[in-house]
């Protein structure tokens, strides 16, 4: 519960630095392209049909790096794209009937994101990613559907930088989005949430701690991929044909991961 009461307090602080700092919001101007070659290197298990991926794309919204340690390479209204994986058949951590903790420890769980020339992804060797869902529950004495997800060990950036957190908050202060504090099969339907209090990456500097970054982005787009009992179903069938049948190369190409 230290952890996630230190998000909560983590993304309120952050929003209200950069609220300060006097950055305004960014409408969307430009289409955004999903980046295909983003893929996790993993070992997800065929056996295991409840595993979930979710492709987001999202726009930065503000940047907080007063010690410029990211160089300028991310700037407002640059694109995230990347992905995040779960098993929704991950069992509930917490007793309360209308609030889901899930925990995920396993080296095939966790998100990737690119931007500026860097990524930012989950340690696989050292996870630490969870999610909280809570129907319609009592948040500062209004009840609302809430959807967090956060990875709390992740890999340091290309130039040493640590990632402390990444994470993404959902709320719904209608209360109407979620039935169940069950772990979610499909993507988040965006329309569905009031508010998208954004997708959060925060780090510092590992020699000096005082010099931090904070990243924050309007996720605006999220989309279920393939699964991974059809994807490992359909692999080595693929491959095959590829090896045998290479006239057939452009439509195997399209249809391989």
């Amino acid at each position: 519960m230290n952890k996630i009461i230190g998000f909560l307090v983590c993304m309120l602080l952050i929003i209200t630095a950069l609220s300060a700092t006097g950055v305004t919001d960014v409408q969307t101007k430009h289409f955004m392209k999903e980046n295909k070659d983003l893929e996790f290197n993993l070992n997800t298990p065929a056996n295991s049909p409840g595993v979930i991926t979710i492709k987001i794309v999202a726009k930065i919204k503000d940047v907080h790096d007063p010690n410029n340690l990211l160089g300028g390479a991310i700037e407002i209204d640059d694109t995230i794209t990347g992905k995040y994986i779960y098993d929704s058949g991950t069992l509930d951590s917490d007793p309360d009937p209308d609030f889901g903790l899930y925990e995920h420890t396993s080296s095939t769980f966790g998100i990737e994101l690119k931007t500026g020339g860097f990524v930012f992804k989950t340690n696989q060797s050292n996870v630490d990613f969870q999610f909280i869902i809570g129907n319609n529950v009592d948040f500062y004495y209004n009840n609302q559907d809430i959807y967090i997800m956060a990875s709390y060990n992740n890999l340091p950036l290309s130039n040493g930088l640590e990632i402390e957190t990444i994470g993404w908050r959902l709320d719904d202060t209608t209360a109407t989005t979620l039935s169940s504090d069950d772990l979610p099969t499909a993507a988040p339907v965006l329309s569905n949430w009031t508010q998208n209090l954004g997708l959060i990456i925060w780090g510092r500097d590992p020699s000096d701690p005082y010099k931090t970054y904070e990243l924050l982005a309007d996720v605006t787009k999220a989309t279920k991929g393939m699964t991974s009992d059809v994807f490992f179903t359909l692999q080595p069938i693929l491959i095959w044909l590829f090896q045998h049948f290479t006239n057939m190369f452009p439509i195997i190409q399209l249809l391989l991961p």
